[in-house]
Order: structure tokens, then C-alpha cells, then sequence
């Protein structure tokens, strides 16, 4: 099994060196900027992690020592076998995994650049295609599924919907405070 613990100390002795480098660059810092930078790197090693070196919920006996490389190019193939799948797990953690995955993408995306939405969108679907392209290729035992693109997409939409929702709360609230203290 895969440890998370090696590419996380990586993560943060990389992405610290390169915040100094930004800093030592620009002399401004911001903690909110930071922060949102943070976990906007954060949810890319996540996807990274996730999708390249997936939690092995169950090994197949029967597999083992080959190489497994399905493609499905018909869009909504898988996620109809999952919903129809006999253990109510499956359809959570394929259909729910893939479309969660992506969330915070799309919503950091929009929080740390002054990105459209749909150039966020497009980056997002990008992302996507060229991970499910590298486990085609170069990773054992999964497969290229046109339905994980869709599913990622569509969390990358929320994520964003999700920003501009509490952007948009964030905004009313301020004007709110503001007319309250002026009246």
C-alpha cells in the first residue's frame, strides 16, 4: 500500500520553497493568500495522489501480476453500473468519489485567480483528461473512463457555483454591516 506520508513532506518542503521564492520575488505576503494558495496546491497533490496512486479498496486474486487497462468511451456507461452495483458503497465511492474529488479544485481555482468560470471549468475537465490518459498508460490496474471525466467536470463546476455562492453571501453581508453602521 501506498504511504501518504513521503509525497506530504514533499508537498510542503516544495511548496514552502517556492512560497519564499514568491516572497523573496514580490516582498508582500498575505496569510488569507496564503492560505487559499495552500489549498489550492493541496487539492492538486490530493487529485495527484488520489487518482495516481489510488487507496486499494480490494485487490483482485485473479489480477495480480497483470496489467488491467479498460477504456470505456461511452459517456454514463459506469456510473449506470454503479447505481445498479449490489453493494451501496460502490456508487458513493465511484460516482460521490469523483465528483468530491474535484469540489475544491473548482473552488480554490476560483478563490486564488481572477479566472472566468468557464476558463476554471475547461482547466478543470483538462485536468481530468490528462490524468485519465496517464492511468491508461503508465498506471497498472486502472482504466480510462469518459464518465470519470464527466463526474470531475461536474465537481469542478460545484466547487466553483460553490465560490460564487458564498462570494456573492460574503457580499450581502458586508453591505448589510455597512448600511447598519451608517444608518
Amino acid at each position: 500500500m501506498f504511504d501518504f506520508k513521503v509525497p506530504l513532506i514533499g508537498f510542503v518542503i516544495i511548496w514552502t520553497l517556492f512560497r519564499g521564492i514568491v516572497y523573496m520575488w514580490k516582498r508582500t505576503f498575505s496569510i488569507k493568500h496564503e492560505i487559499i494558495h495552500g489549498l489550492f496546491a493541496f487539492s492538486l497533490a490530493l487529485i495527484y495522489s488520489v487518482t495516481i496512486f489510488p487507496f486499494p479498496f480490494y485487490t483482485y486474486p485473479h489480477l495480480q501480476g497483470e496489467t488491467y487497462a479498460g477504456i470505456n468511451l461511452i459517456p454514463f456507461t459506469s456510473i449506470r453500473q454503479s447505481l445498479h452495483h449490489f453493494y451501496w458503497l460502490v456508487p458513493v465511492r465511484n460516482i460521490g468519489g469523483n465528483i468530491a474529488l474535484f469540489v475544491p479544485f473548482g473552488f480554490f481555482a476560483s478563490c486564488s485567480s481572477s479566472l472566468r468560470p468557464k476558463t476554471i471549468v475547461i482547466m478543470g475537465f483538462l485536468l481530468s483528461l490528462c490524468i485519465e490518459i496517464v492511468q491508461l498508460f503508465f498506471v497498472p490496474f486502472r482504466a480510462f473512463d469518459v464518465d470519470d471525466i464527466l463526474l470531475n467536470t461536474l465537481g469542478t463546476i460545484i466547487g466553483v457555483v460553490l465560490f460564487r455562492l458564498l462570494d456573492q453571501l460574503m457580499v450581502k453581508t458586508s453591505r448589510a454591516k455597512q448600511s447598519n453602521y451608517y444608518s
